[in-house]
């Protein structure tokens, strides 16, 4: 069994620890308007998320859609719209457009190196599938957006391991996650895709933001394969 730490310096370290503590316990007693969106997106957190986790991992290596169709499929599992075509028609619809944002992205982004370029793209073009399937207006839509961005990740060294498909997996459930919390009133910044601070200026090399927009929604560079 490994002792405890110990010593003067950690006895420090636990003072500023139990501060943090009792500041966070008096903090969680006091509502807030982003406790209040977060609880409403966590009553219909778990399953849809689980599912978008599962399919994603289990479809990594399959296609390279991934996290987009996993996405679409656990955020339309979420409406009861109850006809089975109908909920066809709007997943069809939602990994298209999921596939039409990740294509866009590629072609006009250059990732650095150290990143898995794929696994960003499958997060962005995820979150614009669940925020269709979930029928979030463009408000909600642009702050699901970004708080995909805000989560996107994945290390250029995952390649070819395991850990790709744990990514895609993320990539999916955490795409439904900025959905549910978009839905339910939880907002992002407004340029957290091209913004001087946003993932663009993080993770690329290059950036071509007029590219990006560029026929957006008349030209679909995703139907030439």
């Amino acid at each position: 069994m490994v002792a405890p730490p110990a010593g003067v310096g950690f006895d420090a370290a636990r003072r500023a620890a139990r501060t943090s503590l009792l500041t966070a316990r008096a903090a969680l007693h006091v509502p807030s308007k982003n406790s209040a969106s977060a609880s409403r997106a966590l009553a219909s957190y778990g399953a849809p998320l689980r599912r978008a986790f599962g399919a994603g991992t289990s479809l990594a290596g399959v296609s390279e859609d991934a996290a987009i169709v996993a996405a679409a499929v656990a955020t339309s599992e979420l409406s009861a719209r109850g006809h089975a075509d109908a909920d066809d028609v709007i997943v069809i619809e939602a990994i298209a457009i999921g596939r039409e944002i990740a294509r866009q992205l590629a072609r006009t982004i250059t990732f650095d190196a150290p990143w898995d370029a794929a696994a960003v793209v499958a997060g962005i073009g995820a979150a614009a599938a669940a925020a269709h399937a979930a029928a979030l207006d463009e408000d909600a839509t642009r702050h699901a957006l970004g708080l995909a961005a805000t989560q996107a990740a994945g290390l250029g060294a995952i390649k070819g391991t395991p850990a790709a498909a744990f990514a895609c997996g993320k990539a999916a459930a955490d795409a439904v996650e900025a959905a549910l919390l978009a839905h339910n009133g939880f907002t992002a910044a407004s340029s957290s895709l091209e913004g001087r601070r946003g993932l663009a200026a993080l993770m690329a090399s290059h950036f071509d933001e007029a590219a990006l927009c560029e026929d957006l929604g008349r030209r679909w560079f995703s139907a030439d394969g």
